[in-house]
């Protein structure tokens, strides 16, 4: 019987939470002024402060997309030197990047969705460079994420050789037009993983588990992003 519940651990990941912007509610609108044409209008003005009016006028704005946009991605948190310390942990992070996109892409309103070019990426980035970035590359919108983990070996449950990894993606949606973020997202989930026979190290097993739950993660986010983006109709 121990055997057995120690199989169902190794194999389980547990979706620990999940939070997502939701619609704003037409009702939300109803007699509010909505600024200008949409081609005129500059919502943050130009001062380094923005003024009450600046303010209501942001408020008030109802955010429509193009039938199809092109999304750039941007993610903000380092990779570690572990993406290159063999051929496994190559595969595993192009994998990871690889579903996300594909995730992404399901939206009959992204008809493309790529990494910004390391080329295009500010030294400060801030919302006004980031959002210059993206409009060089023309991208509609830029989904700007980061992940954070902590990896844990005494827990109730766990064995000498076992590990269990708590990882959280923090993901914003920056409209490169209007310079909105309509929508974030936060993903956390863990991951519980065995040290195998091929692993150099505990530490390895650690990492390995921590990419496994970014990976869900990534997934709940991009899933999340979708559906929102479906709301938008």
């Amino acid at each position: 019987m121990k055997t057995i519940l120690s199989i169902l651990l190794v194999l389980s990941v547990v979706g620990c939470a999940s939070t997502s912007s939701l619609q704003r509610p037409d009702s939300y609108y109803a007699g509010k002024y909505q600024a200008e044409s949409e081609g005129s209008t500059d919502l943050f003005g130009t001062g380094e402060l923005l003024s009450d009016a600046d303010i209501e006028r942001i408020l008030s704005y109802k955010l429509t997309l193009p039938k199809l946009n092109r999304v750039a991605i941007l993610k903000l948190s380092e990779d570690s030197y572990w993406r290159y310390y063999s051929n496994d942990f190559t595969e595993l992070s192009d994998s990871i990047t690889t579903n996300f996109v594909q995730a992404l892409v399901a939206s009959p309103k992204i008809y493309d969705a790529s990494f910004l070019p390391s080329m295009l990426v500010p030294e400060k980035r801030t919302v006004p460079y980031l959002r210059e970035a993206a409009a060089r590359y023309q991208a509609d919108l830029l989904l700007v994420y980061r992940s954070s983990c902590n990896s844990y070996q005494k827990y109730r449950f766990l064995t000498a050789n076992e590990t269990k990894a708590y990882c959280s993606v923090e993901a914003a949606l920056l409209d490169v037009r209007k310079g909105i973020v309509p929508f974030t997202s936060v993903a956390t989930n863990s991951y519980l993983l065995v040290k195998k026979a091929d692993d150099t190290n505990f530490n390895e097993t650690k990492k390995k588990a921590e990419l496994e739950a970014i990976a869900v993660s990534l997934g709940e986010v991009a899933n999340a992003l979708v559906l929102f983006l479906a709301g938008m109709d």
